[in-house]
Formats: structure tokens, C-alpha cells, sequence
């Protein structure tokens, strides 16, 4: 009898004692883990664009893939995440596009039938109703998959979202990965089975097994960032800044100063400029050359971005000859 037998054999018994406390109207089933190596194989989402980009929502790191879950008669069993707003905040008005599962086709599970399921906000253990269930395909290669959804999710109006992969064994094996090597499951987050029809957390079905499930929720949308317009002095001229106060990068930054008034309405200057990139807290001085006039300006200050808002600020200043003063 090789090893691997023994240990079958013994996660067995142990897990007769736990299913007991299962409800008499689920199937009863036994999950089983074994230790395996993850094949390292380039499946990272990619930005097409600083401005609309893709970002994994997730809680496992793809390296750290270290066990492979099995169920020990086969049968039909989800898996799942929970994303709240801590994952989600940011990307309030982004839409989840496709779904990263970890697939290991290397022990007694050559390939295998998946479904996924995206539900809406339950309970800390338990999801809500049903949102889309029409994206299912068949796995035959170990690795990380991209599985796009037939229907996208808009994240906008949903306080947290659960994702799941529902397996279809056709025979015994171990094939749905999870992270171990992270650091323990998060809590009510990263680790959620439904067996038969009870909602479960895999480390309390099996503690020896304490992680995060190889699965991803990849979200589309575009990075926004802020803009604005501080340090208006004069006196020769006006001068300006404008600061990327975002964490993304601003792309073509556009910005305009413009002075109008004086006597009989004579003052009519103004610049424009632009940069094709402002990182994340840096910032541009802009700035009006000087203009002849007499009497009170108005002076009005815009910049925008591909993505961010435009902005605009007003000032009042008493212009004499070339001399910009008390810019208030």
C-alpha cells in the first residue's frame, strides 16, 4: 500500500467523526487534500491602457498554490470568495468580466466540468440571491484559467459580491487549489465550500487546511484620478500649480489661464499648455506671461485630464501695466 493510499485512508476516518453533524437532507461528503507543486505559468491580468486597465480581486498568490482539494466520492461541490467593500470600494462603477480559477489536472483528475456562479450579498456566511449562473466550461490543463463570463457584473449597487466555482468530478482526484502558504484563510472571506446544501469554510471541514481558494474575480474599468489648482500669485504674470492628488497617473493633462477686465474691458490674455503624463502626487507650474492693462481682472484657471474631472478656479486681481496684484 503506497503513501498516498494511507493517507486517503486516514483522512477518511477522520472526516466520518466531522459529517456527522451534517443535516440529513445534504449529501454526505468527504473532502480530502493533498500536497502538490504548483506549475508557475504566466496568467496576470494586463492594463491595455493607463486609463482602462484590470484588476484581480483575489486572496490567493499564485505561487503560494501549495494543496489540491479533492472530494472523496464524486459529486458536484462549489467553492467561493466573498469580496466586500474592502475589496470593492475603489471600483464602484468598474464590472467584473471574468473569473481566475486554479486547476491542478495532474492528480486523478485529468479534467473537470465548472460552473460559475456570482451571488449577491448574504450573510457573513452565507450569500444572498442568485445574479448570473451562465458561464460554465471544461478545465484539462493544470494552471491558473481566465474563465470570461457570458454576463459581466456591474459592481455598481452591490455591497459585496460572492464568487464561486461549482466542480463536476469525473472521477476521484485532487484538483481545486487553494494557498496555505499566505498565511491563514481570511475570515469569512476566502475559503467558503457548499457541500450537498450547506454553506461551509473549508477550514473548519478540514483544519489542516487553512488558506485561500485559487480564485480571482477580474474587474474592468478605467482609472480615475483628481486634479487641482493651488499657489495663484502674480506679480508679473500669473503663475500656478496644478498636482495630480490621485493615486493613478493623470493622462494628457490640459490646463488654461485666462485674464479678463480692466478699463473699458481692454484685458484679454491668456495661455494654455499640456502633458501627456502626471504621476500620482506630482505636480506642473503653469503660468500667464505678463499683459498690459489698467484696472480690476478676473482671472480663471481649468485643468483636466483623460482621466480625471475637469476643474476650474476664479480669481479677482488689480492689474497695473504689467503688474498683477492683491489676487484675491
Amino acid at each position: 500500500m503506497d503513501n498516498r493510499t494511507i493517507l486517503s485512508f486516514i483522512i477518511v476516518g477522520l472526516f466520518l467523526v466531522s459529517i456527522l453533524s451534517v443535516s440529513s437532507t445534504d449529501t454526505i461528503l468527504a473532502i480530502s487534500h493533498k500536497n502538490t507543486h504548483f506549475p508557475m505559468i504566466p496568467s496576470a491580468a494586463s492594463s491595455d491602457t493607463l486609463t482602462r486597465g484590470e484588476v484581480e480581486l483575489k486572496y490567493y498568490i499564485e505561487e503560494n498554490l501549495d494543496q489540491a482539494i479533492g472530494v472523496c466520492v464524486n459529486a458536484t461541490w462549489q467553492a467561493a470568495i466573498r469580496l466586500t467593500q474592502d475589496e470593492m470600494a475603489a471600483y464602484q462603477d468598474w464590472t467584473l468580466t471574468k473569473i481566475k480559477v486554479a486547476y491542478n489536472a495532474d492528480e486523478g483528475c485529468p479534467f473537470v466540468d465548472i460552473r460559475i456562479y456570482i451571488y449577491d450579498i448574504g450573510t457573513e456566511t452565507t450569500p444572498g440571491s442568485l445574479l448570473v449562473s451562465d458561464t460554465a466550461c471544461r478545465l484539462n490543463s493544470s494552471g491558473v484559467h481566465t474563465i470570461p463570463l457570458l454576463t459581466p457584473v456591474n459592481l455598481s449597487g452591490h455591497e459585496e459580491l460572492w464568487v464561486s466555482v461549482e466542480w463536476t468530478e469525473n472521477t476521484m482526484g485532487y484538483y481545486a487549489w487553494i494557498d496555505t502558504l499566505s498565511g491563514p484563510h481570511v475570515p469569512n472571506k476566502s475559503d467558503f465550500c457548499k457541500l450537498g446544501t450547506s454553506w461551509s469554510q473549508l477550514h473548519v471541514l478540514l483544519p489542516e487546511v487553512d488558506g485561500r481558494w485559487g480564485i480571482g474575480a477580474i474587474i474592468e474599468g478605467t482609472y480615475r484620478t483628481e486634479l487641482s489648482i493651488a499657489g495663484i500669485r502674480g506679480p508679473l504674470g500669473v503663475q500656478a500649480i496644478v498636482s495630480n492628488t490621485g493615486v493613478y497617473e493623470a493622462e494628457n493633462v490640459e490646463w488654461t489661464i485666462a485674464a479678463r477686465g480692466g478699463f473699458f474691458k481692454r484685458v484679454n490674455a491668456s495661455s494654455m499648455g499640456s502633458t501627456p503624463l502626471l504621476n500620482g502626487g506630482a505636480s506642473i507650474p503653469i503660468l500667464l506671461p505678463p499683459f498690459p492693462g489698467l484696472g480690476k481682472i478676473s482671472i480663471v484657471i481649468t485643468a483636466q485630464a483623460a482621466n480625471a474631472d475637469k476643474i476650474s478656479v476664479t480669481k479677482s486681481a488689480f492689474l497695473i501695466g504689467r503688474f498683477a496684484l492683491r489676487i484675491t
